[in-house]
């Protein structure tokens, strides 16, 4: 697990044991952050898995990441060129 895994994962335990302290003491307010806190973690743990799906590609097939790399440069230089 890299660092944003981590941190997803952490953040999404904080958010629900935020949401349940909030219901248990019937706190709406802090029932919603929780659950704030807990969307924004698996956002975060997702975004690390899928960094680590690009790595492990990127290992596995050097020359297309390249390619891939390379046309993406193309593309952006042709559309900020056109301004």
């Amino acid at each position: 697990m890299y660092e944003d895994q981590v941190k997803g994962r952490t953040e999404e335990l904080k958010g629900r044991t935020q949401e349940a302290v909030g219901a248990f003491t019937e706190d709406d307010d802090l029932r919603s952050e929780g659950k704030a806190r807990q969307t924004v973690g698996k956002v975060q743990a997702n975004y690390g898995e899928k960094l680590d799906e690009v790595r492990e590609a990127t290992v596995k097939n050097p020359i297309s990441a390249l390619a891939i790399a390379g046309g993406v440069g193309v593309f952006l230089g042709i559309i900020l060129g056109r301004r």
